[in-house]
């Protein structure tokens, strides 16, 4: 694992400059959005342009690869995600700024893909859950990072948009640089939204609920902070508790998840993120250091429920389909996504802005009663047939799944086609 880690160094650098550029950019869009006076519903549907980006570009991108190839679509994509954050500097217009924010997105999700194919072709059987392991810290790591340097600027200054462009830039260097070959590519095929909620209709609500959560709090949550009186550093440091409440407890939930019935513990941490958002509710700037603890517990437990919900689908599939369907589960929880923004930001608008935590504890609510409903529709899968917990970014592309060890991967449509069933072994399926 170190000489395939030390061997991706490049390709490493490059992802936690590309993090931090992205987390700089979640938080100042926020701020600065207040500060030029947009509305709340205007601001909200500005930031709901990346996800939509992102959506578009898991989509679209794969098919550039085929007909481009890796080094030359990141470079593309780096330089014109560089080029968007200074436009967004230069012109304050909310039909710019959302046009610049799908251009973000669509990029961000093209050198995801570059990266995590690229660290795919770099991996062993044996050692890509541990890539994938250090590719989700320093993908977290780096987002943290980016979302704490808005304390480094200052009011009304287009500096922090140029170090956001800056660090895009940069990260095509050591990518771009590398001694190794480009991978070879094949884009993964994807189950159906109707396959996948025949393999698991917990995991295909959960994950489209889990989107539009996250989704909630990284478009509005700088908005939110603002709005209860934070200021630039106080909002750097609430958007950054829930990436390292993911970072604490990503693990030890997953470790519960292989000893428990994985729906108990997707259970458990629905209804721990709704205690926590709820439990926010009650405190603001006077109560800093409460608040902050609340947004960490609660990303503690928004982040493993990627994972948690895609690990339980895994449960009812061969190691040929997982691919397949965690593919076709990423773009479920993308597309719940690009609803979470302007949902929050309608919220806000019409009901206040204490209905933002009261929205995110209704989402969490409704994982948690759906959670309990199909405990009561299905048969635990014995811990003996469950497979290992795999954390896996939430902001990773369909990619990902390929870093998966338990899986085959067989991308090709008509192999997949020769199974009449592919459910037709597994008991646990109803």
């Amino acid at each position: 694992m170190l000489r395939s880690a030390a061997a991706s160094w490049t390709l490493f650098f490059g992802l936690l400059l590309i993090m931090a550029g992205n987390g700089l950019q979640v938080v100042l869009l926020g701020t600065k959005a207040t500060e030029a006076g947009f509305s709340n519903v205007t601001t909200g549907f500005v930031m709901a342009g990346y996800f939509l980006g992102i959506f578009c570009g898991s989509l679209l991108v794969p098919k550039l690869l085929d007909n481009v190839g890796h080094v030359r679509v990141f470079g593309a994509m780096a330089a014109m995600a560089s080029a968007a954050v200074l436009v967004v500097a230069v012109i304050v217009n909310p039909a710019v700024w959302a046009l610049m924010r799908l251009v973000t997105g669509f990029c961000f999700a093209g050198m995801y893909i570059v990266c995590e194919s690229w660290l795919n072709d770099k991996s062993t059987n044996e050692t890509r859950g541990q890539m994938l392991s250090l590719y989700m810290i320093i993908t977290m790591g780096g987002l943290g990072a980016g979302q704490m340097m808005i304390s480094t600027g200052t009011e009304n200054s287009i500096a922090l948009f140029v170090v956001a462009s800056v660090l895009v830039s940069i990260a095509v260097v050591p990518v771009l640089l590398s001694s190794t070959g480009a991978p070879s590519f094949e884009e993964p095929e994807r189950m159906s939204v109707r396959r996948l909620l025949q393999v698991s209709p917990l995991a295909v609500i959960g994950l489209g609920l889990n989107g539009i959560a996250v989704s909630m709090v990284f478009g509005m949550g700088a908005v939110y902070g603002l709005s209860i009186g934070l200021d630039n550093s106080e909002v750097g440091y609430f958007m950054t508790a829930p990436v390292l409440g993911a970072l604490i407890l990503q693990y030890p939930v997953g470790r519960l998840s292989d000893r428990f019935d994985r729906r108990i513990v997707i259970l458990s941490v629905a209804v721990m993120g709704a205690i926590a958002a709820a439990l926010a509710t009650l405190f603001g700037k006077a109560e800093f250091a409460l608040l902050l603890l609340c947004m960490l517990i609660y990303g503690g437990s928004l982040f493993p429920l990627y994972s948690l919900c895609i690990a339980h689908a895994n449960d009812f599939l061969t190691p040929r389909q997982m691919v397949a369907a965690a593919s076709g589960l990423v773009m479920v929880n993308g597309g719940g996504a690009v609803l979470g923004s302007p949902l929050a930001a309608l919220s806000i608008e019409f009901l206040g802005i204490g209905s933002f935590f009261v929205m995110i504890t209704v989402l969490q609510t409704m994982i948690a009663l759906f959670a309990l409903f199909r405990m009561s529709q299905r048969a635990a899968v014995p811990n003996e047939a469950q497979g290992p917990f795999v954390a896996i970014p939430e902001s990773s592309s369909v990619m990902a799944a390929t870093l998966n060890p338990e899986t085959e991967w067989i991308p090709s449509a008509d192999e997949l086609a020769e199974e009449d069933d592919p459910f037709r072994d597994n008991p646990y399926v109803t």
